[in-house]
């Protein structure tokens, strides 16, 4: 109780009640707010967070050393104790304990990201929605309100709502100075490219973004209707359809400049290519208006299935050693290429290798995802034939996501503007069925 007390005097439950729910309280502190709530009369509220650090305690034995010590009070480090619960499969606990900080301590935006956070995992979206948009309402300026928001707004079919919040999320962030200092040679050459390629534009900021705007017109070349491309889907083995001129010329020109002229492209991935992701501002309107409409114009293919995520991966045209093989956790995945034809080397290779062959659990994928060698050990086990698709400027791919797959061998000659990109769209869940 020593620590306790000393707490207790210069400690007061406003203080706590802003520290708790931020996952900045110490064990201490923690157990100061309990006795505070005691002595206010909150026996409840005090309860409740005796009850909740009980049974994160009873599960020591799943949590890594850091979380395990900052639990046991062996350590100064911050114990978020909501993320603890949650992560445990205790999202109610989370849920009670934030009501009764709430009702006795008042309530700050972290604390309704907190209730939206677990809500969420609860699968309560409609009170996950709202406790995100409560915290907005306090700090405008949340950026992982903006960034759950999105998310979840995407994949209940609000995507260009839910990308308007990507983008938000991404200028808050790139406030704040990036540390690039231990970059790959890769990523920093393309960031010496793009800056040369801008300062012709006249564009001086660290953070940018092209003309990514909706277009008047369709997306999609009109010619791809469900109709003219769902017997392709339903006979092909592996389920796989290979779509030429996917978009309209005017929307890929207008996405070219965007991947061009945007700064969005911070994931650093080992093999010699970099990736742009929603939270990092690859979520302009355009391709929120692309989302809308692959699930608009093929509705027994892809409409079935909630928009999940979507990526792009610009690869280095001396060091890039392709995507690792790998599958994904979802159902239907639209890739497509947008580099032009001149820049590729070899018209034969460049696009993808796609096996016939799923990985059917989501713990062996994992598993398969994060070791080549297992996985071609899996490949052979299974006597999997690849199929390889050749790199064309405005091709799409349409396959079945737990299909194995990789970026094939890729040789594309040197340049900014040359550098091989694609974009990648997923839809569904896991394991859901794609027979149309």
């Amino acid at each position: 109780m020593a620590a306790v007390e000393q707490v207790q005097t210069d400690q007061t439950l406003p203080r706590l009640a802003a520290l708790l729910p931020a996952g900045k309280a110490r064990l201490d502190e923690w157990l100061a707010c309990a006795a505070l709530l005691e002595r206010a009369g909150d026996n409840e509220a005090a309860r409740t967070i005796q009850e909740a650090l009980a049974l994160a305690r009873s599960r020591l034995a799943y949590m890594p050393p850091q979380m395990r010590s900052a639990l046991l009070g062996q350590s100064q480090a911050p114990l978020d104790l909501i993320e603890i619960l949650v992560g445990i499969g205790a999202p109610q606990v989370a849920i009670d304990l934030l009501q009764g900080l709430k009702r006795t301590c008042g309530d700050s935006a972290d604390l309704y990201f907190q209730l939206g956070s677990a809500y969420a995992v609860l699968g309560d979206t409609k009170r996950s929605v709202a406790s995100f948009e409560a915290a907005l309402e306090r700090d405008p300026a949340h950026a992982d309100a903006h960034l759950r928001l999105g998310y979840l707004l995407s994949e209940r079919g609000a995507i260009g709502e839910g990308f308007e919040h990507f983008m938000t999320r991404a200028r808050i962030v790139s406030e704040a100075p990036r540390d690039n200092a231990n970059a790959p040679l890769h990523k920093t050459r393309h960031d010496q490219e793009q800056r040369d390629h801008l300062s012709t534009l006249g564009v001086t900021e660290s953070f940018h973004v092209g003309d990514g705007a909706r277009i008047a017109g369709p997306v999609i070349n009109p010619a791809h209707t469900e109709e003219a491309i769902i017997e392709k889907w339903r006979q092909a083995s592996p389920q796989c359809v290979i779509l030429d001129d996917f978009l309209t010329p005017e929307a890929l020109e207008k996405l070219r400049g965007y991947c061009l002229d945007s700064t969005v492209w911070h994931r650093i991935y080992e093999a010699g290519y970099i990736g742009a992701i929603p939270a990092d501002g690859f979520a302009c309107p355009l391709l929120a208006q692309l989302a809308e409409e692959i699930l608009e114009r093929w509705p027994r293919i892809v409409g079935p299935h909630r928009f999940k995520y979507l990526g792009a991966f610009k690869y280095d045209s001396e060091l890039s050693r392709g995507t690792n093989t790998h599958a994904d956790l979802a159902a239907v995945n639209v890739n497509f290429y947008i580099t032009p034809d001149e820049a590729n080397l070899d018209p034969q290779s460049g696009g993808m290798a796609v096996w016939n062959a799923t990985i059917d659990t989501e713990p062996l994928m994992r598993q398969l995802n994060g070791s080549e060698t297992q996985m071609q050990a899996y490949i052979a086990s299974r006597r999997a034939v690849v199929t390889k698709i050749p790199h064309r400027a405005n091709r799409a791919v349409i396959f079945k996501s737990s299909l194995i797959h990789k970026t094939d061998d890729c040789e594309f000659t040197t340049g900014y503007a040359n550098k091989r990109i694609n974009i990648s769209l997923l839809f569904g869940d896991y394991g859901a069925s794609t027979r149309v």
